[in-house]
């Protein structure tokens, strides 16, 4: 009987159908894709009836793989086998091509893979999301419990067309997953509502006007491409080709690492259902990727030794040959920080295949570095994981065209005074080729889990930045993930000395990351077996202010140390330096761009480039007042969790930005620009807007924290004085244009503290905001407890001041009266505007003390 029963089984085993096993089970090495017509046949030649699924598989086209795709008509059918219904599946949806790209960009993934898994009964199959936020360990008393609030909820239902003869698999109608609307689906980006407000993303779709364009199936695999076209209110209709790929993940996931607030990776939050804690714990798993050595031998007695999977790189061949070579220069960078830590040839550096039948930028398999055709100037480098274990399976870099434009300008602004070979419309080849490796290099390191470290440059004192031996070595800061661009220190004459005026390649605070996401420890089964030898390797690293990681903060920062676009420990003696350079740069870039037609067409947008760095330079000092320096602190840390900025040191950086506003509108413009561009008002609004930010409620409310210690603070009345110094007291006889506005908007906005109603807000405030307008958004895909949130220590503090307006109208009073006196004892000084100007100021308080 048990041999009988033996006999049977390897008979089914055999037996060779149309089932998505014959692809699962195959080789590892990824079949090409098979496509196989399933003809009708003259039924007088049957010696048997046919089955419903023989009918069904009648004239359809079928390509083989972990599930048989189906195509008949045009409808897309789905072949899954019950034996791996179970399993974790990724399902993801890519932007192929686009009929527009400044609205959707090619190669572009725009929600985050889901992770699903099937289910059947007699009638349908099931799509669930899986529950990852909430864990409980399996041993837990508490485990049944857990999971009876943990079921997948059923996302898609799908009748069941037909079965296999052997009913081991089930063929489902799945046209509407891959062409139709799907919210976790869409192409266009998820934008903050802000954005949307200004930027028309998004349509409806339009079933009549799209169809299934191409289909692909493998062993580990499925990719359905479709024409989409959607139309929109303003623009008219909008065509994609949108390719859906469902993955099956590994059967056992990668170990996780837990995450570090102190070491920036993304990360992906847990919490924990412990009966031997008090509370909920809370937890990250940071993204990396699954790197093995092959000989864990040689690895662990300290050789270099290859990883089992490299992580390899597609680059893709519209990029000019004249930077590719520099991008691909950039990417194999970081093989210096994995060299490290033991692997040899990490990272695999290639061209687009042009002999590979299965080489598919869409499929979600393959890391590409693409090249977009658009005006807008940026770089992204996101990746996409198994939300399991935060193992990283795809990453993607999306370079625009634009980038280029936004390169010659930062090098031209910030070097040009220093570097006569940047003083040109077009950046010579190697110039930019090494803008462009930098660029490459940032990118990749967003696609090996990395997040920005915005305080990486804080690093470096600043007379290092003129030392040339210590540039060579160090560029301008210790992570190619900081936004430190180019040296604007340097001072002419120091290129000449050797001083470097780029980023480093690899810097000491990506090498120490890599090694906390990478380095292989033995004998690891579960992320609580090597907890305390990375927390060891952290705590080695406390003072150490090159392995120092600053969060990157989007609104209200607080920690000084932690900005983009700057440079070195002191922002006021850097930006002093960068100030003058700036001056000289304004005075004669005119001359430098429009020596030919392209150049001349260009001269405006550096201009405004120009207005842009010099704003940066003010941000950079503004968050040094009502500042504080923030440290991530584990228990043991021999560190503060915060110090307040030194009063004298924001005493200095206030009077910095003053002095700079008070001057700038006499350097800014010059004949020779608005020869070109025109009369313009560019300079005058962006000087008048950063001040009114300065006296905003958000800006405000920084000095109320302070004031809660009361030990040598500096105060709202501090910081009011100085600035009715500066712009009242010290503003004698005429005034000009800019000086009525400085008034009129100090008066304006501290009248809100005194009048009923909402406060204005400061929206996106220019004090920070300038230095993530261009720049690379991948932090738009990815949700990190890197960024701060209410959960922080200081997370609430830092993310809205909040202010009690009854508490500052004593102190608001003190100086609206200051300025109601001042102006009446002024009506009759100066000429006739400056006159009328003070009239206009008493008239605007006469309410509160006529």
């Amino acid at each position: 009987m048990n041999k009988l029963l033996y006999v049977i089984i390897l008979l089914c085993f055999s037996v060779t159908s149309v089932s998505a096993a014959d692809g699962m089970w195959g080789k590892k090495k990824k079949k090409k894709a098979g496509t196989e017509k399933v003809e009708s046949k003259d039924s007088t030649s049957k010696t048997a009836s046919v089955s419903e699924y023989e009918k069904f598989m009648k004239d359809a086209e079928v390509k083989k793989g972990m599930f048989n795709v189906i195509k008949k008509k045009d409808k897309i059918y789905l072949e899954i086998p019950k034996m791996i219904m179970s399993r974790d599946f990724l399902i993801s949806s890519r932007v192929s091509s686009t009929s527009r790209t400044w609205q959707i960009d090619p190669g572009t993934i725009n929600r985050e893979p889901l992770l699903i898994t099937f289910s059947c009964d007699e009638n349908k199959v099931y799509m669930h999301f899986p529950h990852l936020e909430y864990q409980c360990k399996e041993n837990s008393e508490m485990y049944e419990a857990f999971k009876r609030h943990s079921n997948p909820p059923i996302w898609k239902a799908f009748k069941i067309e037909v079965m296999s003869k052997d009913s081991s698999s089930c063929v489902i109608d799945a046209t509407s997953l891959f062409l139709s609307w799907i919210a976790e689906f869409s192409p266009f980006p998820d934008l903050p509502a802000a954005a949307r407000a200004v930027v028309a993303f998004g349509g409806s779709f339009q079933s009549d006007r799209s169809r299934i364009e191409e289909f692909k199936a493998f062993e580990d695999n499925i990719i359905v491409k479709s024409m989409m076209t959607y139309t929109t209110e303003k623009e008219g209709p909008l065509t994609t080709i949108e390719a859906r790929n469902i993955i099956l993940l590994p059967e056992t996931p990668m170990v996780p690492r837990y995450a570090d607030e102190r070491v920036g990776f993304f990360d992906a939050t847990r919490f924990l259902f412990d009966e031997h804690q008090d509370q909920l714990q809370r937890y990250g798993i940071i993204n990396r990727w699954d790197l093995q050595p092959k000989d864990m031998s040689k690895y662990l007695a300290g050789e270099l030794v290859e990883p089992v999977k490299p992580i390899v790189w597609y680059v893709d061949p519209s990029i000019p040959a004249k930077w590719r070579k520099y991008v691909k220069l950039g990417i194999a960078d970081w093989n210096i920080a994995f060299e490290a830590i033991g692997f040899k040839n990490a990272i695999i550096v290639k061209d687009y295949p042009t002999d590979d039948p299965n080489f598919d930028p869409d499929d979600i398999h393959y890391n590409c570095y693409r090249f977009v055709a658009s005006a807008r100037e940026n770089s992204m480098g996101p990746s996409w994981i198994d939300p399991r274990s935060g193992e990283i399976l795809c990453g993607d870099v999306i370079s625009w065209y634009g980038v280029v434009s936004l390169l010659n300008k930062w090098r031209m602004i910030q070097t040009g005074a220093v570097d006569p070979t940047v003083r040109c419309p077009v950046m010579t080849d190697e110039n930019m080729g090494e803008a462009m490796r930098y660029v490459a290099a940032h990118e990749i390191g967003h696609t090996l889990g990395l997040m920005h470290n915005f305080g990486a440059s804080a690093a470096y004192p600043v007379e290092k930045l003129r030392d040339p031996e210590f540039t060579q070595k160090y560029g301008t800061t210790p992570s190619i993930m900081d936004y430190a661009r180019f040296n604007y220190v340097a001072q002419p004459g120091d290129m000449e000395k050797g001083v470097k005026l780029t980023p480093p390649l690899i810097g000491e605070y990506d090498k120490f990351a890599i090694k906390y996401g990478y380095k292989v420890l033995p004998n690891v089964k579960n992320a609580d077996d090597e907890k305390e030898i990375l927390r060891g390797w952290v705590r080695e690293q406390i003072g150490n202010k090159m392995c120092f990681y600053g969060k990157q903060v989007f609104r209200f920062n607080f920690d000084p140390r932690s900005q983009a676009e700057d440079l070195s420990d002191d922002v006021i003696k850097a930006n002093t330096y960068g100030i003058k350079n700036l001056k000289y740069v304004a005075a004669n870039f005119a001359d430098w761009m429009a020596v030919n037609e392209e150049g001349y067409e260009a001269v405006k947008g550096t201009y405004k480039e120009i207005i842009e760095q010099f704003f940066r330079f003010m941000g950079h000092a503004m968050v040094n007042v009502g500042g504080m320096y923030i440290n991530p602190k584990y228990y043991g840390d021999d560190v503060a969790l915060y110090e307040y900025v030194p009063k004298d040191k924001q005493t200095a950086a206030l009077k910095f930005i003053l002095k700079n506003l008070n001057e700038f509108q006499y350097w800014i413009t010059n004949d020779k620009v608005t020869a070109i561009i025109g009369p313009t008002a560019k300079a005058y609004v962006a000087q008048t807007q950063f001040f009114s930010e300065m006296l905003t409620r958000e800006v405000i409310g920084r000095f109320q924290i302070n004031e809660i210690d009361g030990k040598n603070v500096f105060t709202v009345d501090n910081y009011l004085g100085i600035i009715f110094d500066a712009m009242f007291t010290r503003k004698t006889g005429n005034l000009n244009l800019s000086d009525m506005a400085f008034q009129n908007t100090f008066v304006d906005n501290l009248k809100e503290f005194m009048d009923k109603g909402e406060f204005k807000s400061a929206g996106s405030s220019s004090l920070t905001g300038l230095a993530h307008e261009t720049t690379c958004s991948c932090h738009a895909y990815c949700e990190s407890r890197h960024h701060f949130d209410a959960t922080d220590p200081l997370g609430e503090i830092v993310l809205s001041p909040r202010i009690d307006r009854s508490s500052k109208r004593p102190v608001v009073m003190k100086y609206m009266r200051k300025v109601y006196h001042m102006a009446k004892n002024r009506t009759n000084v100066g000429n006739d505007k400056t006159r009328e100007h003070y009239r206009l100021l008493v008239l605007k308080l006469n309410y509160l003390f006529d």
